[in-house]
């Protein structure tokens, strides 16, 4: 037995070093993904528009991000998860360099849609490549880990990207971001590999050349699928119109909150986020059969909190919408969730493109509901300067989204959606599992920590 453990120790320090530079990338992401909703006060007077036009920004980066997933899932099971981590940050780079240059609406449209693409491919890129490398029963945490770890970006959006664009303007601090997407890029290039290739089986789920139709086949048809997107749907796509479009305005325009309280709700909101997020994989993992529960348990007090804060009349504090903050922040936890509900509902060779499915249910819902925010206050305040009650009415439309979100659950949980279905791996030996248990605990207190 000395001969596997050493190698399986090699193996697992080698997938969390990994898994770490593909996390890199996901984290420039999200700063990139979030920046323009720091600075679309800022984007207003650039571009010279109102409102609805900045929504449509907002509007067509998620659009572009949610309608490239199904493709981006498909190349990504054809073709891996390195190559897809440096063509979506090659994609990116030219969309921030684009941002940076760009002082007519039209360009900045096109940047956005290139931002788009090239996010599609990372997130899902990560978690097939945590697939690949790590123990399937380590997945549901590691899938945790880079949703809520990635959202530090949102710290980088919301504290040095806006000290840059406040302090030194709109190219420098864009142009920070096109240079972090390209260190992302590079590092992916030289240190990612899809999968290993030492022999040692772990029960990791590995990359299968399979027909795009049977892939598609079967996602469509899988109620776990389904339930993944609904779950996701629910979970993040308020959080997304808060985050990516219409949270600033609404806490500093509304509220009349200075930004660096602003900025100091956005942090809080990833911090918990990054919290929550293991103890929510954890729970996944150890308990599949109940995901239902801890779902609502992630739903619930968001739901709860929303309508707190938008019936309760008058400006309210930094302190009074700290809740709501925190709030956010486990529901962007919970939105793992949808993950492993269809990771565990359709076919290992299909776990890239049900990844990618999935991701269209917070995001494509979320890019809806910020141009229904945007029209609504544009309908309101057809002068450009709403008021906080235009803003209660506008983000109070996001319910519509929501009953429709959870209906396509409670449907899809009908249909046996959030029960796993049956694996039939080849077991291991129990020389390989207690190596295989050796390695995890000493990579532990290694690279990931």
């Amino acid at each position: 037995m000395s001969g596997p453990v050493p190698s399986l120790h090699r193996r697992a320090r080698r997938a969390w070093l990994l898994w770490g530079v593909a996390m890199f990338a996901y984290v420039a992401t999200v700063a990139g993904r979030t920046s323009f909703g720091v600075a679309s006060v800022q984007a207003g007077d650039r571009f010279a528009v109102g409102s609805a036009a900045l929504s449509v920004v907002g509007m067509v980066q998620l659009g572009t991000y949610a309608a490239a997933q199904f493709p981006a899932g498909l190349l990504l099971d054809r073709f891996g998860a390195r190559r897809m981590l440096v063509g979506g940050t090659a994609l990116m780079l030219v969309g921030q360099l684009g941002m940076a240059f760009s002082s007519a609406y039209g360009l900045a449209v096109l940047a956005r849609v290139l931002i788009g693409a090239g996010d599609a491919a990372i997130f899902i890129s990560v978690v097939r490549l945590a697939a690949a490398w790590f123990p399937a029963r380590r997945v549901p945490l590691i899938t945790q880990l880079t949703g809520v770890l990635g959202q530090s970006g949102q710290v980088i959006s919301a504290i040095p990207f806006f000290a840059v664009l406040a302090s030194a303007g709109w190219v420098p601090a864009f142009g920070m971001l096109a240079a972090l997407v390209f260190a992302a890029g590079v590092l992916c290039l030289l240190l990612v590999r899809d999968e290993p290739h030492d022999g040692l089986p772990t029960g990791a789920i590995p990359v299968l050349a399979s027909s795009p139709l049977e892939v598609l086949r079967d996602v469509i048809t899988s109620p776990g699928a389904w339930a993944g997107l609904a779950a996701h749907w629910i979970t993040l796509f308020a959080v997304n119109t808060y985050v990516v479009m219409w949270g600033v305005p609404f806490l500093s325009e509304g509220h009349g909150l200075p930004m660096g309280q602003v900025s100091t709700l956005l942090t809080v909101q990833v911090v918990f986020g990054m919290a929550l997020g293991p103890a929510i994989g954890t729970l996944s993992g150890r308990f599949p059969r109940r995901r239902g529960w801890i779902l609502l348990a992630g739903v619930a007090p968001m739901v709860v909190l929303w309508v707190v804060v938008l019936a309760v009349p008058g400006r309210h504090s930094m302190l009074a919408l700290l809740p709501l903050a925190c709030a956010l922040a486990l529901g962007a936890a919970a939105s793992g969730l949808g993950f492993d509900i269809a990771r565990t509902g359709v076919q290992p060779m299909s776990v890239g493109t049900a990844v990618g499915f999935v991701n269209i249910g917070g995001f494509g819902a979320g890019l809806v509901s910020v141009l229904l925010v945007g029209l609504v206050l544009d309908a309101l305040a057809p002068a450009g300067d709403p008021d906080l009650g235009d803003y209660r009415i506008a983000f109070a439309s996001m319910g519509v989204l929501f009953v429709l979100g959870a209906a396509l659950l409670v449907v899809a949980a009908s249909r046996g959606g959030l029960r796993p279905l049956p694996r039939t791996p080849r077991p291991l030996t129990p020389a390989e599992e207690l190596s295989e248990e050796q390695a995890e605990a000493r990579a532990g207190a290694g690279p990931a920590a």
